[in-house]
């Protein structure tokens, strides 16, 4: 144990490249007998945020171990205990610990518990929703504050690419060609920092990879890990897209719905992808209806379903759920009782938004017959059309909507 503590602590040195995050403040300034715990999908930087927060706030006044290490495979509850020992040893009696990918070690609530009311101020990473929130919400109910990092914002992106943007939303000619270059890129690369930062486009494939092996087939021990994988596949394929589980059961002459049901459960975990439900004003009808699927990025689409994702409009409306996954928001996609539909329907905000790689004569009618129906079915007054870098103001049944570029609703609504 004291040979891993030694090797990790040394490679907590100053971070190179290292892209400020947006919710950095929100980390780095938290000052309470709870723990912290920062959740997201694999390498979408969580552990390099705990590293900004220890170089900046900390300094060497803290302790650290990542249980994401192949040397502690056998790691046991009795071993949290020397584990401190080891650390203290190393770093000296601190009262600051950074843990990493914690939630794979059976009873690791206890223990932070535990280092909590030994008065320590515990930071947390996870890239598995469920064992975090059901372990925390069993034994560490109101002594947890949750925190969701996802990769790259745009915003983070021109940080990441050093692109500026103007800080008062006033944009001249070449300040819009440049930023609809920017998205345009980003669109189809995403925001997985090491894609970003050090152009290691590998990482969208062994990211894939890992969740599919690591996270579901050994957690879960799945009988038929071709089988998940085609499924996840297929999901990752059909970003923006409705699905059903029957439909998918017939598509791959799975067991039964429910086995489907369980893959897509088990994806969601692990922040890969998120489903969304159709907007239904009675909430026993929410769950009857087919959902939506995204996927948390961009790249990963692009690099794992070369060719089965009608690129602009399905990656633009990805691209906007990631958005509002990002700001908290709770949203769903409408359909009415005429069959017109509207992608986001964000319900405490009275607000809905269409997504349109380019509206056009041969589209127009159709967005605008989805968007006003739904901004009629929740009492809004406005609505939203997010283009590629089309920008005009509409006026339909006495109601505005706003046609604006998707990049300048991302920086105008960053989290």
């Amino acid at each position: 144990m004291r040979t891993i503590v030694a090797d990790q602590r040394s490679e907590l040195n100053p971070i190179d490249k290292s892209v400020p995050r947006t919710i950095y403040q929100k980390v780095a300034y938290y000052d309470g007998a709870s723990a912290h715990v920062v959740k997201g999908v694999r390498r979408c930087g969580k552990s390099t945020l705990m590293k900004q927060v220890m170089n900046a706030k900390f300094e060497d006044e803290f302790l650290y171990f990542n249980f994401d290490d192949d040397r502690i495979a056998d790691f046991k509850t009795e071993d949290f205990q020397p584990l401190m020992e080891s650390l203290i040893e190393s770093y000296g009696d601190k009262k600051t610990i950074f843990l990493d990918e914690i939630q794979n070690i059976k009873g690791w609530e206890l223990f932070v518990n535990r280092i909590l009311r030994q008065g320590y101020r515990v930071f947390i990473t996870g890239s598995n929703a469920n064992l975090l929130s059901r372990e925390l919400g069993t034994h560490l109910t109101g002594r947890h504050v949750d925190l969701e990092l996802y990769p790259f914002s745009y915003t983070e992106y021109l940080r990441a690419t050093k692109t500026e943007a103007p800080r008062n939303g006033i944009y001249t000619t070449e300040q819009k060609a440049q930023l609809t270059r920017t998205f345009t890129e980003y669109l189809t690369r995403g925001g997985m920092p090491e894609v970003v930062v050090y152009s290691n486009e590998a990482i969208l494939t062994s990211i894939l990879n890992d969740i599919i092996q690591k996270d579901i087939s050994e957690r879960y021990e799945i009988r038929k890990p071709a089988e998940l994988k085609a499924v996840i596949r297929f999901l990752i394929a059909n970003a923006a897209n409705l699905i059903t589980y029957r439909s998918i059961t017939d598509n791959f002459a799975v067991k039964s719905p429910n086995t489907v049901q369980k893959y897509v459960e088990y994806v969601e975990e692990t922040y890969l992808i998120f489903t969304v439900k159709r907007y239904e004003k009675k909430i026993k009808k929410l769950d009857k209806n087919p959902r939506k699927v995204y996927c948390v990025d961009n790249g990963i689409i692009s690099k794992n379903a070369p060719g089965d994702v009608e690129r602009r409009g399905a990656l633009l409306e990805n691209a906007v759920a990631i958005q509002l996954k990002r700001l908290g928001r709770e949203f769903y996609y409408f359909k009415g009782k005429t069959g017109a539909e509207a992608d986001f329907v964000v319900p405490e905000r009275r607000q809905v938004i269409q997504v349109c790689y380019e509206l056009n004569y041969g589209n127009e009618e159709r967005e605008l017959k989805g968007l006003l129906e739904a901004m009629e079915d929740i009492n809004a007054s406005e609505g939203l059309i997010l283009t590629l870098e089309q920008e005009r103001e509409l006026i339909q049944r006495e109601k505005k909507v706003t046609v604006k570029p998707t990049w300048q609703w991302l920086l105008e609504n960053d989290a």
